[in-house]
């Protein structure tokens, strides 16, 4: 019976002994950023159907996230409010969000985070439509303009109405989504409106004869709309590689479809639902960054002057609560 305990005892010790062994190693990051034991660290990215997304899409599709000891799982949504929720409620790892819609979370909700990564800059993929007796900002004063209010839309708008010495005060605001406002000009609902590729070619298109023409895009405010990569502070705290890791995964995925164009376009077009044919277009208005060009963009003031024009141009309309310290949020260099 004394036999059969100390067996027992034996048998007992050398298996809390194999799991304390298994949890010293537990977690010890291999030469690649992985697990010893190969596995790698899932991080859920907040997306929504837009080409400025591509490279974290190539990246799960060509499997560049793991060769950085991560595996990226793009969790899409459809609209702004949803995806910035489940941001702040922590649902997600890390977020690609609009400059603009980060400096705002952060004064109205006080969320502590950092941007990473500056993702890509709108040129003329963001543009104001109008009809052909509207031809200048000036004109804009009674009437009718259709927007998603709160979105890059919007600020695009304040920013065309500023430099006029005007507010949305002096329009007559129609709130939509981006895409039916698009819609509103082919039906002639009204003769001004705020949209996004592929829309405005779409409205081009179809409204060009009659005159409708691009009357202030994001060329005309450079810097204004643009995307980055957002993540709580603590959860980079938590996880020290995943900053690095992600940069990495961005940089070597943005490279991966300068140097395969076609079958880039593919993967992007199926994330963002639509055509490559469309894809074209969309691009030739959008400037994408690596870490070097970031660097330049920083070091230079660019990024720094924008947010400052963004962040007032929010105060002035009332959609931020209270100014913010930018240098708390921009971790770039």
């Amino acid at each position: 019976m004394k036999l059969r305990i100390l067996a027992i005892s034996i048998a007992i010790f050398m298996l809390i002994a194999a799991g304390c062994s298994n949890s010293s190693n537990e977690g010890a990051k291999d030469k690649d950023g992985g697990n010893a034991n190969g596995d790698t660290q899932t991080i859920k990215v907040a997306v929504q159907p837009w080409v400025g997304n591509g490279p974290f899409w190539i990246a799960e599709e060509k499997g560049i996230d793991e060769k950085h000891g991560i595996k990226i799982e793009t969790v899409p949504f459809e609209q702004d409010s949803d995806m910035n929720a489940a941001f702040a409620s922590d649902k997600v790892d890390v977020a690609n969000l609009a400059t603009h819609t980060t400096i705002r979370m952060k004064s109205n909700q006080d969320l502590d985070m950092k941007a990473i990564i500056f993702m890509d800059e709108s040129h003329d993929a963001d543009a104001i439509l109008a009809t052909k007796d509207i031809q200048s900002v000036k004109d804009f004063k009674g009437q009718k303009v259709a927007f998603e209010e709160g979105a890059t839309s919007e600020l695009l708008l304040q920013q065309a109405l500023s430099e006029e010495g005007m507010t949305l005060d002096d329009v007559e605001t129609v709130f939509m989504p981006a895409p039916q406002a698009g819609l509103s000009m082919i039906s002639s609902d009204v003769k001004t409106a705020v949209t996004y590729a592929p829309y405005i070619k779409e409205v081009l298109d179809k409204k060009k004869d009659e005159g409708v023409h691009l009357l202030y895009t994001g060329n005309n405010s450079p810097g204004l709309i643009s995307d980055i990569v957002v993540g709580k502070t603590k959860f980079f705290e938590d996880n020290p590689e995943a900053k690095e890791s992600l940069r990495a995964v961005w940089d070597e995925a943005l490279q991966y479809w300068r140097d395969h164009e076609e079958e880039g376009n593919e993967i992007v077009a199926k994330g963002s639902g639509i055509t490559a044919d469309e894809l074209p277009s969309i691009l030739s208005g959008l400037k994408f960054y690596n870490s070097e060009e970031q660097s330049e963009k920083v070091s230079s003031g660019e990024l720094r002057k924008a947010a400052e024009n963004i962040q007032k141009l929010m105060l002035e309309g009332g959609s931020m609560k209270n100014e913010i310290n930018l240098d708390e949020i921009f971790d770039m260099e």
